[in-house]
């Protein structure tokens, strides 16, 4: 894939191409590398959803046991094209097949009510057992996503963590799968553009708004992270977004309901139809 990026990039300052058709050339680029990496996925054994491993979506994703059957069979196929896509590295800790489950149905969370994605940029998931340092004189991480490296990587202590107590808004695999979807949006690629630029218009004036009234030291509904810049700002607002529904949206109706419109999806509404199928 990078390859085929450099010849395009060599062609268009050698006057071969222009803007729009250098663009173009890198989605067939990425297109074809994808074909090839899934006919990789083919040749060493592609993995699909059976019953055992409905069992583990139901019983570690809450989200996904709110799903009726049809909404399930379809984020079953979504986790199986994500898994498929991905390779899976652990440092120091061994990927099982229910890891990638988890970690599939966390990024099939945040981009379920869009297109189907598989934030494809991103070709690597990498799992630590714990906390990490990516660079020997760096901070400890729980996650991170890094574009340049086409990576994303999570502590599966944290993982698991944020999934154990699913109604405290602090979950590391949705924040990192948002981080990658917010990436994903701008990156040259068959998937670029997924989210209405006018709707990203409005969230990021509600969400400078919101992250002003937190610097001031004023009451705040967000933890004082989401503060941090525009990114981490929408990272913080998708796990309140899924754990905290009900309340996010009585305490910030206009950015709950923009998140619902960039996401194609409503958990408050979900939830309340889940209370009352029961």
């Amino acid at each position: 894939y990078q390859l085929g990026v450099n010849v395009c990039l060599a062609i268009a300052l050698d006057g071969g191409l222009g803007v729009t058709a250098f663009f173009a050339a890198v989605v067939l680029v990425f297109i074809a590398a994808r074909a090839m990496n899934a006919v990789g996925a083919l040749l060493k054994g592609s993995i699909s959803v059976r019953e055992s491993d409905r069992i583990v979506l139901s019983r570690c994703l809450p989200y996904y046991a709110q799903l009726d059957r049809t909404a399930r069979r379809e984020f079953d196929q979504r986790v199986t094209d994500f898994i498929n896509d991905k390779e899976f590295h652990g440092r120091g800790i061994e990927v099982t097949r229910e890891m990638k489950l988890m970690l599939a149905g966390s990024a099939v969370q945040v981009t379920f009510g869009l297109e189907p994605l598989l934030l494809m940029h991103f070709s690597r998931i990498v799992v630590y057992p714990d906390q990490y340092r990516n660079r020997p004189q760096s901070h400890l991480h729980l996650g991170e996503v890094n574009p340049g490296m086409r990576v994303i990587a999570i502590s599966w202590k944290h993982f698991l963590q944020g999934y154990a107590e699913p109604t405290d808004a602090r979950n590391v695999g949705l924040h990192e799968m948002a981080h990658a979807l917010w990436f994903e949006n701008r990156i040259p690629n068959a998937e670029t553009g997924f989210l209405s630029n006018k709707l990203l218009l409005e969230w990021r004036q509600l969400a400078e708004d919101e992250s002003a009234r937190i610097r001031s030291g004023a009451d705040r509904f967000f933890r004082e992270y989401a503060a941090t810049d525009q990114a981490e700002f929408f990272a913080v607002a998708v796990e309140y977004f899924f754990e905290k529904p009900v309340v996010y949206r009585a305490a910030l109706p206009e950015l709950y309901e923009c998140m619902v419109q960039l996401l194609g999806q409503d958990p408050a509404e979900m939830k309340a139809s889940s209370h009352q199928d029961r």
